[in-house]
């Protein structure tokens, strides 16, 4: 049984930020045809929900970059990753020394999820914070200090910031905490880099060694454009970047794609399988 894992951003959504028609409708009809396919996003459930809604997915999700996978079927996550306290103790304490804002994304023992922010201080941290809000998300939580988040699991820390301010951080903690650290140029604000540090099981890797268990997949095969695709990748029997991917990831693509913004994976799944049906047209 094969199993189609599909990133978001700058993947399956367009630059528009959302599924276009066309992918729409051939992935719905795969999936009604009995195609395993779901996506890996470092979105969060809130983030995610509406433009995942106009998909009939019915496999769990991976969220949060694998911090949690969630099953639409049970409305539950079947798995979660929390930072342990130590380290988020030693993350913002560098931050503070270094003079970044950070934002601290978490949840408490009733399932209130908060994302913690001190400010906006630039352009990348606006652009964020105004997509977040233009979604309605409800998490935003702006703070003087981090002091409540004693009371929360925490899922993730990111920092937004421009060029290389965050080279040093990303070596510190690659080299010195026991997690899983993401550093990439920000799509939606070229010139800005984010940070993301999650628990050591957080990844698409671990996520998607976990769903080929939990479905008994024997074939992955899988979609991306951004570093954070990278450990998919290693992972996957096939693996395809779209045209708009990073260099590194094309490196290693068992081939390329049209670019997101011309449905390359809707493509790609329709011209594998339009033998099998008429009804994809």
């Amino acid at each position: 049984m094969t199993l189609y894992i599909s990133d978001l951003d700058g993947t399956l959504l367009n630059s528009e930020q959302v599924v276009s028609e066309y992918s729409v409708r051939i992935v719905n009809k795969l999936i009604a045809l009995g195609i395993k396919f779901t996506v890996a996003t470092a979105r969060s459930y809130e983030a995610s929900k509406n433009i995942l809604k106009p998909l009939n997915l019915n496999l769990p999700i991976i969220l949060n970059n694998g911090s949690f996978i969630y099953d639409p079927s049970l409305n539950k996550n079947i798995r979660e990753n929390y930072l342990d306290k130590s380290i988020v103790e030693f993350i913002l304490r560098h931050y503070s020394l270094k003079k970044i804002s950070p934002f601290v994304s978490g949840i408490d023992l009733n399932g209130n999820k908060k994302i913690f922010y001190k400010g906006i201080f630039n352009e990348g941290q606006r652009i964020y914070i105004n997509s977040r809000k233009r979604q309605e998300d409800k998490r935003l939580t702006m703070v003087k200090d981090f002091s409540k988040i004693g009371e929360y699991n925490i899922i993730n820390i990111f920092a937004i910031e421009k060029g290389n301010e965050l080279d040093y951080s990303y070596r510190l903690f690659k080299n010195t905490i026991d997690a899983t650290c993401h550093y990439t140029e920000e799509i939606y604000s070229k010139g800005f880099f984010w940070l993301e540090v999650t628990n050591s099981y957080a990844n698409k890797k671990s996520a998607a060694e976990f769903l080929k268990d939990y479905l008994k997949i024997n074939e992955l095969i899988c979609f991306g454009d951004n570093l954070n695709d990278k450990p998919l990748f290693e992972l996957a029997d096939e693996r395809y970047a779209v045209e708009n991917a990073y260099k590194p990831l094309k490196d290693i693509a068992t081939g390329i794609i049209p670019s997101n913004d011309k449905d390359g994976v809707a493509k790609f799944l329709y011209h594998k399988y339009k033998n099998f049906t008429t009804k994809l047209k």
